[in-house]
């Protein structure tokens, strides 16, 4: 703690996770973890109109429950979009929610990943490489993905993590002013 080290051969980490309220909130029935147990189209059995996705939704496929991890999530997001927009546009349903897992990549230290997905198994900088790519790609600019790439460049270099400033660059310059004068006025009182 506090940047001293303690020497060891093996560290277990644990944290613990409080399930969401969800289940209770909508009275439906939930897994031993508390998550809303749902249909394959990820409605709540009972209510067409109330969908629960990500680590907040329990859905079994081939028998085994779906992780809760950020892939399944958005694919089940996509899915939910996608089958209100048929059902808003008079469109027949797509078929029932089916997850599709594209593999799993994890970072263990600098320059070091791990990555698994289907038969490939990588560890090491090549692994490392391939998750930073992954991530850019996911990054929705791509003048973030930029300054996402030349912070990491640097944090990786310097051992320094870059500042992070949020600019809003649609800002018209009323606004600006406005914002600037509503501090002077602040901190003059």
């Amino acid at each position: 703690m506090g940047g001293e080290r303690i020497a060891s051969r093996t560290v277990i980490w644990t944290a613990g996770v409080t399930p969401s309220p969800a289940g209770k909130w909508l009275a439906a029935e939930t897994d031993r973890a508390g998550r809303v147990k749902v249909q394959n189209d990820l409605t709540v059995p009972g209510h067409p109109e109330i969908f629960v996705v990500g680590d907040t939704a329990s859905l079994q496929q081939n028998g085994k429950p779906l992780p809760g991890v950020a892939q399944v999530a958005m694919q089940q997001g996509r899915y939910a979009g996608t089958l209100i927009h048929r059902r808003v546009s008079g469109k027949p349903a797509p078929r029932p929610f089916s997850y599709f897992d594209k593999g799993n990549m994890a970072v263990v230290g600098k320059g070091f990943a791990v990555l698994q997905a289907g038969r490939v198994r990588l560890s090491g900088f090549l692994a490392w490489l391939a998750w930073a790519a992954v991530h850019l790609e996911f990054v929705g600019q791509s003048n973030l993905r930029i300054s996402v790439f030349v912070q990491w460049v640097w944090t990786y270099l310097t051992g320094q993590r870059g500042s992070c400033l949020i600019v809003n660059h649609h800002a018209s310059a009323n606004d600006v002013a406005h914002s600037v004068g509503g501090m002077r006025r602040s901190s003059s009182a």
